[in-house]
């Protein structure tokens, strides 16, 4: 699909949209949203946040505060509160975001890897890796949200040690949990394992009663990474990644099977996120730094670009508007994954969704060798 055409499929989409407006049927357009970037540098152990207009209007230290190596970004639904997950420190830190200030360091184990909320806000769900030293001791920890910026830590889960896991447990090698997203509903958490592929595979939580709803060795789901709901609910991207490897795989959410199994078209297939509008997913190749755009319906590759987006994209995230794509980008000694993440230019990119070019290359710290950026999530404002 080339430039123009893709200009007529929305064109066409947003003249439908307010035809069945203007008849009575489906929602009244969203107003325009603002919105800010928020960037982990988990070399320098500080959040770069910056304004929809790319300028940068503050700045968090992050490791003042004893954080080390914060890794993942997630926030609450209104955007009042972010949750940091910090691989160096094993924990979650909780940012109020209108005056940036921490309200919580919650300790959840080593190598906290991702801290995910639920989508009714009432729990933040966080992926630990576990000791290097422990060969099956990954976990999930739940944080409950009790309301006014009362967070506390809630039941935990290891992973190896429930019933179901240990159905298929000489099918797996060391078990750590790395990264998660739910079903629309808020009833089940997708994990991926990891880090390397060789120990990925996938369990899926039910985070009612805190048990696992189901498994998948890692010779049925070569998975490590990313995992990503698409808009419509209907279904769950997953990637993983390696030296040599770049796969992906759709779960249907409601059967819970696997319905389409593909190549990413290069190595070390990383990072994946939806466009608000549904159009398309986009996901990266953090070795052959390229990125290929998926319909969220068909599970057709769209469209590929080999280079340009920057060197070595890790991880997505998307403007509410759906106009650009910003991209985590690793730095030249970066503090996990050394052997194949190896960046010159940390910070993040600035990618415009529909021409498909590279707007901006973003670094706050371009003479730091420290600067390693990772974590990134775009933060909607006055919802």
């Amino acid at each position: 699909m080339n430039g123009l055409q893709r200009l007529v499929s929305r064109c066409v989409v947003g003249a439908a949209g307010a035809l069945a407006v203007a008849m009575g049927f489906g929602p009244a357009p969203a107003k325009a949203q603002d919105y800010e970037i928020w960037a982990l540098d988990q070399g320098t152990h500080l959040l770069h946040i910056y304004s929809s207009e790319l300028e940068e209007v503050d700045r968090v230290d992050l490791g003042a505060a004893g954080v080390r190596v914060p890794h993942m970004i997630d926030f609450t639904s209104d955007g009042a509160y972010a949750f940091i997950a910090s691989t160096g420190s094993g924990d979650i830190t909780v940012v109020r975001t209108d005056d940036r200030e921490i309200v919580a360091r919650l300790e959840t184990g080593p190598r906290t890897h991702a801290s995910t909320v639920k989508p009714d806000d009432s729990a933040i769900i966080a992926a630990v890796i576990g000791s290097a030293d422990d060969y099956r001791d990954g976990k999930l920890v739940e944080i409950v949200n009790n309301g006014n910026g009362d967070f506390e830590i809630g039941r935990e889960l290891v992973i190896a040690e429930d019933p179901r896991f240990a159905d298929s447990e000489d099918r797996f090698n060391d078990v750590a949990a790395i990264c998660h997203d739910y079903s629309a509903d808020g009833r089940h958490a997708y994990v991926t394992l990891g880090p390397g592929l060789d120990d990925g595979g996938l369990v899926i939580l039910d985070t009612e009663s805190f048990e696992l709803a189901k498994v998948f060795p890692p010779d049925v789901l070569s998975v490590n990474c990313g995992t990503v709901l698409t808009v419509d609910g209907h279904h769950m991207f997953l990637t993983g990644g390696g030296p040599e490897t770049g796969v992906w795989y759709v779960i249907d959410t409601e059967t819970q099977e696997v319905v389409h199994e593909d190549d990413s078209r290069g190595y070390d297939a990383h990072g994946v996120w939806r466009v608000p509008d549904g159009s398309e997913m986009w996901m990266v190749n953090r070795i052959t730094d390229n990125v290929i755009i998926i319909d969220p319906e068909t599970f057709e590759i769209i469209e590929e670009v080999e280079e340009g987006f920057g060197e070595t994209p890790d991880i997505i995230a998307v403007s509410p508007d759906s106009r650009y794509a910003f991209i985590s980008l690793r730095g030249p000694n970066p503090v996990s994954a050394p052997h194949v993440a190896v960046g010159s230019t940390p910070g993040f990119s600035v990618v415009d969704i529909a021409e498909r070019e590279l707007v901006d290359i973003i670094q706050p710290n371009p003479d730091d060798e420290a600067s390693d950026f990772h974590g990134i999530g775009v933060r909607v404002i006055g919802q």
